[in-house]
């Protein structure tokens, strides 16, 4: 504990003189005619008054005290570096193929992929997500946000079944990577990350149609790493675009590739933790009990423990 004005702990001295003072000041003599009888001297009863007498000498002490402004400092605070991360998700009707064990039902590409993107938010607790659904358009389901659960529950409306081929069908990433690296653009502090699902080739992301991509990315700040839901080999073009921008593509040909891929990437992009400095908080909670009990015993005294005025 320390005083914020330190300087007023000087007046403490008023109050202990003033209680030395009530302890050895003789008092006023009188005599009585008691008829040469002797009394007890009441020695007890004396030091009870004189404790009472120097209440208001405790509670001036613990106004002093008020008026340096007790603080102390709480340890520091710990936050983590902010780091934006859009998920990009395919959702053509090939996403639809099935993917991984289907003993337990029909489980497809699109449904391993958000498991692990589930997976992978509530790791990453502190960052902000946002997820972009693509194919031959995209929109951006769910902007930025710290509140993750929105991404999750958006699952069932974002299906590769609910919108039909005839007017979402086709996958054009470059089309996505440009509408998503200009909502990332849009944040002001933190790292900026693309997380891009996808099981198709686009033609919006050959050479040279790369090369302004790319110059995007790197211009905004954008690291990208690209999940490729199926055996074939990942598109030159995409691992161009990823490498260049400080990320990585990857194959994962079951949801537990695919979750050792997200892994792989919390790796790479590991958490960065800022430490603050300790914070000063008034400190006045182990002075109100004193102060308390000081003026309800002086209160207290007023009812008559004095000492007698003959």
């Amino acid at each position: 504990m320390s005083f914020l004005h330190p300087q007023w702990l000087a007046l403490l001295a008023i109050p202990v003189i003033l209680a030395f003072w009530e302890w050895v000041r003789p008092g006023q003599p009188l005599a009585l005619p008691y008829d040469h009888g002797t009394g007890g001297r009441g020695r007890l009863m004396r030091q009870l008054v004189l404790v009472f007498n120097c209440l208001p000498a405790g509670l001036l002490a613990i106004a002093i005290i008020f008026l340096a402004h007790p603080i102390t400092f709480q340890p520091p605070e710990v936050e983590r570096k902010l780091t934006n991360i859009q998920i990009v998700l395919d959702t053509s009707g090939s996403m639809r193929t099935p993917h991984g064990d289907q003993s337990k039902g029909k489980h497809n590409r699109f449904d391993s992929a958000m498991e692990s993107v589930e997976t992978f938010l509530h790791h990453r607790k502190g960052d902000a997500f946002g997820l972009t659904i693509f194919s031959r358009n995209y929109i951006h389901w769910v902007p930025l946000t710290l509140d993750t659960e929105a991404i999750v529950l958006a699952r069932p409306f974002i299906a590769p079944n609910v919108l039909p081929d005839e007017l979402w069908g086709g996958t054009f990433i470059g089309k996505a990577l440009y509408g998503a690296a200009d909502l990332l653009a849009e944040r002001p502090v933190g790292d900026r990350m693309i997380i891009l699902l996808t099981d198709g080739e686009s033609s919006d992301i050959k050479s040279p149609k790369d090369a302004p991509i790319i110059a995007d990315l790197t211009a905004k700040g954008i690291t990208v790493y690209a999940v490729f839901l199926t055996t074939d080999a990942v598109d030159a073009s995409l691992i161009g675009i990823c490498r260049a921008s400080g990320g990585e593509a990857f194959n994962a040909v079951t949801p537990e590739a695919l979750n050792a891929v997200f892994r792989h990437i919390d790796e790479m992009k590991k958490v960065v933790v800022l430490e603050k400095k300790p914070r000063a908080a008034d400190y006045y909670d182990p002075f109100f009990l004193p102060a308390l009990t000081l003026l309800l015993a002086a209160l207290l005294a007023l009812f008559g423990i004095r000492f007698n005025p003959w």
